[in-house]
């Protein structure tokens, strides 16, 4: 149908020169007054149909390019709410940082970085950070969020540094049971889960309890939250009990950190 109207739009003098022929043959079959009547209704009608016939097209154009234009300012909104969008859950983040930072010891110094790149492989889950030694970063200095420990400094570089993440085999963090008895044990990332391991059998922990690091070691500060119980495993495995745990820290969804700087002399 479109071809057709743009055949005759693209052909319309000849189209009209062609009626008129054709009209004025046939009035030549009538008298005076009849040829004047069927000359004016044929005019009227041809006048109606042309007017359809050639305007359709413009029309179809006309409404072609308004829907470009409103598709367009439909993707630019559509952008312009995925940054809003953005923007807010960053704010969101950044906000939850610094009402950390607030709540720590003023002599503590950190330094904020970006996650830009992930290696989540299962000998090895590491992380790369936008902060360097540039930015006074050194190896086994801790990294955190607001929600808890995330991992240690494996390297640091120019301005880049790799992030050992909690969930690497490797990686080993002393931690107690937040409650009276400050059951401890050493928590570690293995198939997949994280354990509690090295819990004494008459250990006092139950499910819910929450678990921070014990500061032991001289690596990690004491108090940072680690993961939570979520099973507890059966007296009967030997001197130990197993013990899971679910972490704080979303390591799938890593943007924005915080490095531990105070200890200068971590690694030295």
């Amino acid at each position: 149908m479109q071809r057709f109207y743009g055949f005759l739009s693209d052909r319309r003098e000849q189209v009209v020169l062609g009626i008129a022929i054709f009209v004025s043959l046939v009035s030549m079959l009538f008298d005076s007054a009849v040829q004047m009547r069927f000359a004016n209704s044929v005019a009227f009608g041809l006048t109606s149909v042309g007017h359809r016939v050639f305007a359709w097209p413009m029309e179809l154009l006309s409404l072609r390019y308004e829907n470009e234009v409103l598709r367009d300012q439909n993707l630019r909104l559509s952008l312009e709410l995925l940054e809003l969008r953005e923007a807010r859950l960053e704010n969101t983040r950044l906000h939850a940082l610094l009402h950390f930072r607030s709540q720590q010891e003023t002599a503590e110094s950190y330094c904020i970085a970006r996650v830009i790149a992930r290696n989540p492989a299962r000998v090895s889950s590491t992380a790369l950070i936008d902060v360097g030694r540039n930015e006074g970063i050194q190896a086994r200095m801790p990294v955190l969020t607001a929600d808890g420990l995330v991992g240690r400094v494996l390297e640091a570089h120019g301005h880049t540094s790799i992030v050992q993440l909690l969930t690497d085999r490797n990686c080993r963090v002393s931690a107690v049971v937040q409650r009276e008895s400050r059951t401890s044990g050493i928590v570690s990332f293995e198939d997949g889960t994280l354990y509690l391991k090295n819990v004494p059998l008459r250990g006092d922990i139950e499910v819910g309890d929450l678990v921070v690091s014990s500061g032991l070691g001289d690596l990690f500060p004491k108090g940072l939250y680690v993961g939570q119980v979520v099973e507890i495993g059966d007296e009967a495995q030997g001197l130990f009990r197993e013990v899971i745990l679910a972490p704080f820290v979303n390591f799938h969804n890593l943007e924005e950190v915080f490095v531990l700087t105070i200890r200068s002399k971590i690694g030295e």
